[in-house]
C-alpha cells in the first residue's frame, strides 16, 4: 500500500472535498462564510499528516476526522451562542429590574408630591407635568377658568420650592 503523505496536499484536498461538503450537508448545515468548509479541510489536512497506514484506511480515517471535527466546531458555536444568548438574557434581567426599581422610585416620587398638594393643585400636576396638557385643556376638562388652572400651578411651584420638600424627597 501507497503512502498517502507522499501525495501533495492539493491532490488529496480534490480527491476528498466533496466527503466534506458531504457531511456539512448530512448534518444540514448552512455555511454562507465557508466556515465549515476550512474546518473540513483542517480536518483533512490533519488526517493527511497524522494518518498511520497500519491501523486502517485512510479513507475511514478521513471520513471520521472530518465529520468528528465539523461536530467538534458546530458544539463550539452552538456553545458560545449560549453563553452569548445567557449574557444578552442577563443583561435584559438587569434592565428589566432597573425598570420595575425606576417605576416605583417615580411612584413614591409622586406619592409624596400629591401628599404635600391639594387636590386641585394635585389635578394641575397630573394634567400639566405628567400628561402635558396645556393649560385651556385642562381648564376644560376640570370644568374652570384658565386662569384658575395657571392659580393651581403657581401654588404648586411655591409648594414644590419649599425645602422642606426637597429635603423630604431626599430621603
Amino acid at each position: 500500500m501507497k503512502d498517502i503523505r507522499n501525495n501533495d496536499f492539493n491532490l488529496i484536498l480534490d480527491q476528498y472535498k466533496n466527503m466534506i461538503h458531504y457531511h456539512i450537508h448530512r448534518m444540514r448545515i448552512r455555511d454562507p462564510h465557508d466556515e465549515f468548509l476550512q474546518e473540513g479541510i483542517m480536518a483533512l489536512f490533519l488526517a493527511w499528516t497524522g494518518y498511520d497506514e497500519s491501523k486502517g484506511d485512510f479513507n475511514a480515517y478521513a471520513n471520521r476526522t472530518i465529520r468528528f471535527r465539523l461536530i467538534d466546531h458546530l458544539r463550539k458555536i452552538i456553545r458560545e451562542q449560549e453563553k452569548t444568548d445567557l449574557i444578552i438574557n442577563e443583561a435584559h434581567t438587569k434592565e428589566l429590574i432597573q425598570q420595575e426599581l425606576d417605576l416605583l422610585e417615580k411612584q413614591e416620587f409622586w406619592k409624596r408630591v400629591k401628599h404635600t398638594l391639594t387636590d386641585k393643585q394635585w389635578k394641575w400636576v397630573y394634567w400639566y407635568i405628567i400628561h402635558g396638557y396645556a393649560v385651556k385643556e385642562i381648564a376644560v376638562i376640570e370644568r374652570t377658568t384658565e386662569d384658575a388652572v395657571k392659580n393651581w400651578g403657581k401654588e404648586v411651584k411655591r409648594k414644590l420650592r419649599d425645602s422642606a420638600f426637597i429635603q423630604d424627597c431626599r430621603k
